[in-house]
């Protein structure tokens, strides 16, 4: 299974003076700057997006405000991370990762570990005791990442770091095949995932555990999350104008209804609710899709439905796109 990931690789750079506490009273040669080259890869054809609205993939055009917390080895090995966030950020011009102030491997030769999340903004919060970082509620619009844990030496340099995806997404298009059922429904008011307005926070690993361990995710809550009404596959994102009117013809009519990320579900059927002009409020299963395996809306993928309306029902059809190709899922009769 192919993922989007944000590769970043690390590259040693010798800095001519420090006053970090880790390696003061230490001559300039022993200072090693954790300084990192990023790029981004993609599966498939990449999209631009914005960084603050929409899927992060190959392209993006505006810095990305990332956080990073570091545990250093000590004579009786791992104990905990620090207590603040550093603050990183990845400039999408040089394709590179700095960190204000600068961070440095020990001097000592002994290692770091590093663990880092998107976004760093306001009301994102880490917690030392806890080993908690709160990104607060899903909004429907904001990827959500986190890398594994990475460990590294001045002597041997973390030689790439990955950004994960935490949130599944959903684009969605709406059509019907003819103007009599057409005038059945009338237009599209709104359009919510049922359940889907949660708070998301990860767990990081205990700074003792190996590195390659990834922080937990626990998505809490069950309000209805409203579709974003915008095309993200644009920069800036094109707003979309309600109430919507119904594509007529095939699935190549079908018109953008709007998007949103969520918390990934592996069972069972994400419920949409929808509110028409004429036909009132409209509930439509979408049930997980069992193949490819592992089954499920996972993290790291993006899945455009296509709803049919017609005279009789709403039929939903699933395919993936963008971040992950996959065999396009069957239709299902609601």
């Amino acid at each position: 299974m192919k993922k989007i990931m944000f590769m970043l690789v690390a590259v040693a750079a010798m800095a001519s003076s420090c006053t970090q506490s880790d390696v003061i009273g230490l001559s300039s040669d022993d200072n090693v700057e954790i300084r990192v080259s990023a790029g981004i890869t993609s599966a498939v054809s990449p999209s631009t997006r914005a960084v603050l609205e929409g899927m992060i993939n190959s392209g993006f055009t505006t810095d990305l405000d990332v956080a990073f917390v570091r545990a250093d080895e000590g004579s009786s090995g791992y104990t905990t991370y620090g207590a603040t966030a550093l603050i990183g950020t990845v400039a999408h011009a040089a394709d590179a990762l700095s960190f204000a102030p600068a961070e440095y491997y020990l001097a000592s030769g002994k290692k770091t570990k590093l663990i880092g999340w998107y976004p760093r903004r306001s009301g994102v919060s880490y917690t030392q005791g806890t080993r908690v970082v709160d990104f607060g509620e899903i909004d429907g619009k904001t990827d959500l990442m986190a890398t594994v844990l990475y460990e590294g030496s001045k002597g041997a340099n973390i030689p790439s770091i990955a950004f994960n995806h935490l949130l599944t997404q959903f684009s969605i298009k709406v059509y019907t095949p003819d103007a009599a059922a057409q005038g059945l429904w009338g237009t599209v008011n709104s359009i919510k995932i049922a359940e889907k307005k949660q708070t998301c926070t990860i767990t990081l690993p205990a700074a003792t555990e190996t590195a390659n361990t990834a922080a937990a995710p626990t998505f809490t809550g069950n309000s209805d999350l409203d579709l974003i009404e915008a095309n993200p596959a644009v920069t800036p994102a094109t707003v979309i104008n309600y109430p919507l009117t119904l594509g007529v013809g095939t699935t190549t009519d079908a018109v953008l209804a709007g998007y949103a990320m969520f918390a990934p579900q592996t069972a069972g059927n994400v419920v949409l609710k929808i509110e028409l002009s004429v036909g009132g409020t409209q509930t439509v299963n979408v049930p997980v899709p069992t193949t490819p395996t592992p089954a499920g809306f996972l993290h790291g993928h993006a899945y455009e439905i296509t709803l049919k309306f017609s005279s009789s029902a709403i039929t939903p059809t699933v395919s993936v796109v963008d971040w992950v190709p996959v065999t396009n899922l069957p239709e299902v009769e609601i």
